[in-house]
């Protein structure tokens, strides 16, 4: 779809009601909620300021006055909306099977959630066909590690030797693909039925138990 026909498209449905007074933050808000809609629906280049503008019920001058670009609009959306940060504070107390298993199950609810989802299959479709959305999410992936507190939780085991573990990273990247690797793929691709309520759950339990199996200090 052409960008005229998207900007049409965009003015039609009016993804926002500008009617009232808004604040900053309001503004902003519906800003990156119809960037995110414009991205979904008909990919990066076809999303125009214009486009976001008329979506979010707003003039372009007013989009300018919060992002200065839209590759700083995009940028923007990506970090806070798909990489935001997932904070976790576990109960020390507890088994590390609980702490992993509850620390697992918020970011999959996290990640599963629509509007990350369909961010991600749109980033998915343009970096394979758009080299603009590609170099910004090169530039951006390596801020998902900071996002998740996997490798934070698995380093402060290790420091306090109940896990053994040479190479952290490497071993959040598994414990990732152990647990939520498969259900994010299957959300993603549709490949197979998505796991989801109790499936997911056991799931995820199951991966944390082979995991933990295989890095506990005896």
């Amino acid at each position: 779809m052409s960008s005229s026909d998207a900007l049409s498209d965009a003015r039609k449905l009016r993804c926002c009601d500008h009617t009232g007074t808004l604040d900053d933050v309001e503004r902003r808000t519906r800003i990156l909620n119809a960037a995110s809609s414009m991205l979904s629906t008909y990919g990066y280049h076809a999303a125009s300021m214009d486009s976001i503008a008329a979506c979010s019920g707003m003039s372009k001058k007013t989009l300018y006055q919060f992002f200065e670009s839209k590759k700083s609009l995009f940028e923007t959306l990506i970090i806070e909306r798909l990489f935001a940060p997932i904070p976790y504070a576990p109960v020390e107390t507890d088994p590390l099977s609980t702490q992993l298993q509850g620390m697992m199950l918020l970011i999959a609810e996290q990640l599963l959630d629509e509007e990350r989802l369909s961010l991600l299959k749109s980033l998915v479709t343009e970096t394979t066909r758009n080299p603009a959305i590609r170099q910004i999410v090169a530039d951006l992936f390596h801020l998902s590690g900071r996002a998740l507190p996997v490798q934070d939780w698995l380093t402060k085991q290790v420091a306090t030797g109940t896990l053994d573990i040479n190479d952290v990273e490497e071993a959040a990247d598994l414990l990732f693909s152990m647990t939520l690797g498969g259900p994010l793929l299957a959300h993603l691709t549709h490949c197979k039925p998505p796991k989801e309520g109790e499936n997911l759950t056991h799931f995820i339990e199951y991966g944390v138990q082979t995991f933990l199996k295989a890095h506990t200090v005896k």
